[in-house]
């Protein structure tokens, strides 16, 4: 990114991750190099602040400046392998991870097995970020059924889901872009309190200030 002319004076930090403080590890890894970040994130990562949220983002960079967006769902591994769970500091419980995801797996297994209660207020305010996570995952549920480990494609198809949605907000927004914006997105993998954790890039992507995607950095990562 130094390369393209990103320095912490003048880019501003974009993430949509998940809000499990879990996944503030990485989140706090890339404050430490540019700052504050603007957050678009909310359930299983998915950018719920949307339009308007991009829109403001985008007003705050700097002038002539660029933006680092880092976007993806996390999902825990714990110390005997077991993916979808994780332990976390203080709490005996081998908890789910991630618990969003994990219960629209759930919901969406339900509706494919014929067993779902189908719930007509899905959409209500009081819970409406997990409702709209059950409906964006619907598009997988025959990759899930057939997957051989349903947690581990699981994670990979919230993230395809993702991908779909920030890049129609990147489209919408584009003309909110100034100098460049780079684009991560990837899956975190949580482990537990005494062990690293993990990122897998999955793109890494550079559009210039009209808001063309001119190239993948992947392979430099």
């Amino acid at each position: 990114l130094e390369e393209k002319g990103f320095d912490p004076s003048n880019t501003l930090l974009a993430t949509s991750l998940c809000a499990d403080e879990l996944a503030r590890v990485l989140e706090d890894e890339f404050v430490s190099i540019y700052g504050n970040n603007f957050n678009l994130g909310g359930l299983s990562g998915f950018p719920f602040a949307g339009n308007t949220g991009w829109g403001a983002m985008s007003a705050h960079v700097p002038d002539n400046g660029f933006c680092l967006t880092i976007h993806g769902p996390h999902v825990g591994i714990t110390q005997d392998g077991v993916v979808g769970k994780v332990e976390r500091s203080g709490i005996a419980l081998v908890d789910n991870c991630c618990g969003s995801a994990i219960a629209a797996s759930n919901y969406l297994k339900g509706i494919t097995d014929g067993s779902a209660n189908i719930n007509p207020g899905i959409q209500l305010f009081s819970d409406f970020q997990q409702g709209a996570v059950q409906e964006l995952i619907l598009p997988h549920g025959k990759r899930l059924n057939d997957a051989d480990d349903r947690m581990k494609e699981l994670p990979y198809a919230l993230y395809d889901s993702q991908d779909v949605l920030v890049r129609d907000i990147i489209e919408s927004g584009k003309g909110g872009i100034k100098q460049g914006l780079a684009l991560l997105g990837g899956i975190q993998i949580n482990t537990g309190p005494d062990t690293d954790d993990y990122f897998h890039p999955l793109r890494f992507d550079y559009y210039d200030s009209d808001g063309n995607m001119v190239g993948s950095m992947l392979s430099k990562l």
